[in-house]
């Protein structure tokens, strides 16, 4: 047998002999019954640790709230504690943390049936390509349904669990699941379970997914983005467009207005021609606008029409 897979072995043998734990500062409390518990183990999980989920629902005659105590890793780190409501909302549970010895009491208050803690454990141990971890689950409270699920991170290969747990399925990336069941967990015992496997070293984060497209790439395929030139090409032609209508509409409004104002400024002698000065045909001298008589010599003025002034232009 290899050293590493011995280790497993009796790290595993010597957790299943002591069958009890008897926590000597948790006050085993036998009116409150966890109806179930499920706890997911996925190790390597965007971490080099192992991201642990406790799924855990009361027995619904416990009345609420009520306070509860859990115990985990004394160095691992709380993510969330929350709540569900029954319409499975969410809600964030405020909790107390107390260090004895290696483990933490995690405290809490909880206003609902069912409720979820989840924490990273960095005990998982990294030997070249070798991966062991150990879990634990001191109860407190009695179990009426235990249930645990190992994932196995993509990548890897040769997961080993003691006790043995069944696999479950396999889903496409690669992961494999590895699940088992137990009923009628008392108070004070101490539920253990190791796992090992193999991952490259060299892998410290999850190989790309391949990305496969939605429908098949054809050249008629609607709502595919442009090549660069024909985006260049589009904007000509625009660019184009608003110039030709800004010239347009400069001449629109040159010949419309600035044109008109020309023709009144130039025109006022055709438009108002009895405005105008004119003179006597016998004497030459200027006669007053509006005088029907020269003034120097008496003749009657011939005014000019407007046809007369309109020649002079």
């Amino acid at each position: 047998m290899k050293p590493f897979k011995l280790l497993c072995f009796l790290t595993a043998l010597a957790l299943l002999l002591g069958s009890s734990w008897q926590a000597g500062y948790a006050l085993i409390q036998p009116d409150i019954l966890l109806d179930s518990v499920t706890v997911q183990l996925l190790p390597e999980y965007l971490h080099p640790s192992v991201l642990v989920i406790y799924e855990i629902e009361l027995d619904e005659n416990i009345a609420l709230p009520q306070e509860l105590t859990f115990d985990i890793p004394g160095d691992a780190e709380i993510l969330s504690v929350l709540n569900f409501t029954t319409q499975h909302r969410p809600l964030e549970l405020d909790y107390e943390q107390t260090q004895l010895g290696n483990w933490k009491e995690l405290k809490l208050t909880t206003t609902t049936h069912r409720l979820r803690i989840e924490y990273q454990d960095p005990n998982l141990v990294r030997q070249g390509s070798q991966r062991l971890y150990e879990f634990q689950w001191l109860s407190i409270y009695p179990v009426a349904a235990f249930s645990i699920n190992v994932r196995q991170p993509m990548g890897a290969s040769d997961l080993e669990t003691q006790p043995p747990l069944r696999r479950i399925g396999e889903q496409s990336n690669g992961e494999a699941h590895y699940a088992g069941n137990y009923r009628g967990i008392p108070a004070g015992y101490r539920l253990a379970l190791s796992f090992s496997y193999t991952k490259d070293p060299k892998d410290s984060a999850y190989p790309a997914l391949p990305v496969q497209p939605a429908i098949p790439i054809e050249g008629a395929t609607p709502d595919l983005m442009s090549s660069p030139v024909t985006v260049i090409l589009w904007l000509l032609v625009v660019s184009v467009a608003i110039v030709i209508v800004v010239l347009i509409y400069y001449l629109w409004y040159r010949s419309t207005f600035i044109k008109t104002d020309e023709r009144f400024v130039h025109g006022v002698g055709i438009l108002n021609p009895e405005k105008q000065p004119y003179f006597c045909h016998e004497c030459g001298m200027r006669a007053d606008p509006g005088n029907s008589y020269c003034g120097n010599c008496g003749t009657e003025l011939r005014k000019p029409t407007f046809f007369d002034r309109l020649s002079q232009q």
